[in-house]
């Protein structure tokens, strides 16, 4: 049987293999009151850079005569990207590889019994297989299942697997696989003849059309059902290398499918050339919040509007199918934003938002708070947990929402806001933050957001403002950790100062001859986040406003002048090994308490938060990442590793809100924070930014 597709073509090398992955590591690495052991990756980034074409009218053949036929059972069917495996049960364990595991319908434990068998169905010699021994009265069924774990493989064309019968006597009965999705609809297939064809293991190859009305957008079970006809049976059924196949980049295209649109090319040489021969400031800087916007434009899901977490080019691509509160954030602001560059119309903006707003209000909520992570596809909760920072920088859109639009959009912003109230996540015992409230413990988490200086203050500052927690919260917050904990990077200078009848240690670090505050991991992005929308450089000039130069340039001159990068901005970020990708913690040790490691990795996007600060040296800094080949469609990727200078291409919707909103900043005097100050919620928080002075 063929099945034939256009693919795309060129003279060039083409995107030749694909991967998709949910990634359950967070989007931050958050401070923590508690001295608690960092995350580190290890993984380096190994990808070529290429150029893609446009697509052409070529087409290529997808051959299933035998669809184990390229794969010597040398290798793993993990290593095509034409499967999608659920399971080759060669781990040892029932769990598959999406990570749910294999079991037997609920009171049917006595009929079917599941083991594993040092068999393999394609004769690897250290493999095993599955097998479900059965023991059924005469016109009885039994039933076990895999949880596909809400799996995307609309791009797929086969249902795949080898299964073998052993039984002592003829098989009388029949055999079934099913396929469920997420609204519970359920299509059964036989496959008996398939099974039975011969003594050995036989290859079952079903096409997904047969299974009309299955939305292969997102699969919740695969299902196999033994049934008895007119007498007892006893028998086992073995299956193995359960997989979706298709086409090379089966996995990547089901999710792509979704998306408004995905990069043509890898890595954009004309553009950056054109960046760089740009020599007026505001041109410069336009042409890359263009280019960064496209990503708001084409990583959101065709029907439910929600942006996702990160897409990557390369030899392996990838498209997430998940969101957080923090990336529909920074949509929602990078939409006032591209409105205010004119890089979209105001009815344009208008409508997105509008978009958006309907559907956060269809999203299951927890005491009005929003979700850690959502598929976009159907919109339902992909981890249990509620985070408190991450609803934190949704509030906080909404906020500028409510200013930047007027009518409905405003009305249905308020709405939102309203429905949450921040003292959920204030702890009594210390006036502190909880990281968020685990729903399957019932239970907030022990952990807490301590420290000042860290992107945890501008949700502070919003719940303030909103009248959800009390003023004297901020002076509760951390200048440095008390001095008693000893574990701290170093001992922390400063004395006992009293404001609103609060006593706390106004204390700092020193670099040299330099003070300053510290955060917890010594990153920049935990010193600069807030000031998308906080103006810290007006309202707070004796304290954060200070103390965010200074940082800056403690980032600027470790980078350059101490480790002899070529570039600076070391801040939490994703590197890449192959098919991998891992979100890890970076900083400048002694600029944090507790300090994350550097590794070498340096982000481009907290350049931009630094326009902020010290805005003549971010631009030269942006300048200087365009030497290297870090640039594509949707602007700057993730990361570049020193010495190696590998790049991770890869975009993050948290990254691209934190280079399009200080862009908005910088060129049109401090829109975002304008719009967040005057309204009632900014302009109560303000009062207390300029109360302090930290040195």
């Amino acid at each position: 049987m063929i099945l034939s597709r256009k693919r795309p073509s060129g003279s060039k090398k083409i995107l030749k293999a694909a991967f998709f992955s949910v990634s359950l590591f967070p989007l931050f690495a958050f401070v923590l009151t508690v001295h608690a052991a960092s995350k580190e990756t290890r993984s380096r980034p190994s990808e070529t850079y290429v150029q893609q074409i446009g697509p052409a009218e070529e087409k290529e053949e997808l051959d299933i005569g035998n669809v184990y036929k390229n794969m010597p059972p040398s290798k793993s069917l993990q290593t095509s990207t034409q499967f999608k495996v659920v399971d080759d049960f060669n781990s040892g364990e029932l769990k598959n590889k999406l990570g749910g595991n294999w079991f037997v319908a609920e009171g049917q434990e006595k009929k079917i019994r599941l083991d594993l068998k040092k068999e393999d169905g394609r004769g690897v010699r250290s493999g095993s297989s599955l097998w479900a021994r059965y023991n059924l009265r005469s016109k009885d069924q039994g039933s076990f299942r895999a949880p596909l774990e809400r799996l995307d493989i609309s791009a797929a064309r086969y249902l795949v697997f080898k299964c073998k019968v052993d039984s002592a006597t003829p098989f009388s009965g029949r055999i079934r696989v099913s396929l469920t999705d997420w609204a519970g609809k359920t299509v059964e297939k036989d496959i008996t003849e398939s099974c039975v064809e011969k003594p050995d293991w036989n290859d079952a190859t079903l096409p997904l059309s047969t299974f009309a009305g299955i939305d292969l957008n997102q699969l919740n079970y695969l299902s196999f059902n033994i049934l008895a006809r007119n007498t007892n049976m006893a028998g086992k059924l073995g299956l193995d290398e359960v997989a979706f196949f298709g086409h090379p980049e089966v996995g990547f295209e089901s999710v792509e499918d979704n998306l408004m649109g995905f990069p043509k090319t890898v890595f954009d040489e004309p553009r950056r050339k054109e960046l760089l021969a740009t020599k007026r400031e505001k041109e410069f800087l336009l042409g890359i919040a263009k280019d960064t916007w496209r990503y708001f434009e084409d990583a959101r899901d065709k029907k439910k509007h929600l942006v996702v977490d990160h897409i990557k080019v390369g030899d392996f691509p990838l498209a997430a199918a998940y969101t957080s509160p923090t990336n529909i954030a920074m949509d929602l602001m990078g939409t006032v934003a591209a409105r205010e560059l004119e890089l979209i119309t105001f009815s344009e903006a208008e409508e997105r938002v509008q978009d958006v707003l309907r559907t956060l209000k269809k999203l299951k909520t927890w005491k009005g708070f929003f979700y850690n992570f959502y598929e976009t596809t159907q919109l339902n909760v992909s981890r249990q947990f509620v985070s408190s920072i991450d609803n934190g920088w949704l509030a906080i859109s909404l906020v500028v929402v409510r200013q930047a639009f007027q009518g409905e959009i405003a009305k249905d912003a308020t709405a939102l806001l309203d429905a949450m109230h921040f003292q959920e996540f204030l702890d009594p015992e210390n006036n502190h933050l909880v990281i968020g409230y685990d729903i399957e413990r019932q239970s907030m988490t022990p952990y807490h957001y301590g420290m000042l200086a860290t992107e945890a203050r501008a949700m502070s500052l919003c719940g303030i403002g909103k009248g959800d927690l009390p003023k004297d919260h901020w002076w509760y917050l951390y200048r440095t950790a008390p001095a008693a904990w000893n574990w701290q990077t170093q001992k922390p200078q400063g004395k006992m100062v009293q404001r609103d009848r609060v006593s706390y240690f106004q204390g700092y670090y020193k670099d040299g001859k330099e003070k300053f505050v510290p955060s917890w991991g010594g990153s920049l992005f935990e010193f600069l986040m807030p000031t998308m929308v906080v103006h810290e450089k007006k309202f707070a000039p004796r304290n954060l406003g200070l103390n965010n130069r200074i940082v800056t340039e403690l980032h600027r001159d470790y980078a350059l002048r101490e480790k002899k990068y070529p570039v600076w901005g070391i801040s939490p970020s994703a590197t890449t090994d192959g098919r991998k990708w891992q979100y890890g913690e970076y900083g400048i040790k002694r600029l944090g308490v507790k300090g994350y490691p550097d590794r070498g990795v340096i982000t481009p996007h907290v350049s931009f938060l630094a326009l902020e600060t010290l805005p003549k040296d971010a631009i030269a800094n942006i300048r200087a990442f365009l030497q290297f080949s870090i640039y594509g469609e949707y602007g700057f990727y993730d990361t570049i590793t020193f010495p190696s200078q590998k790049v991770n291409p890869q975009y993050l919707a948290l990254d691209q809100g934190m280079v399009l909103i200080p862009i908005a900043n910088y060129l049109k005097k401090g829109v975002i924070q304008d719009y967040f100050h005057k309204d009632p919620v900014g302009e109560k928080a303000k009062e207390l930014l300029g109360k302090e002075s930290f040195f």
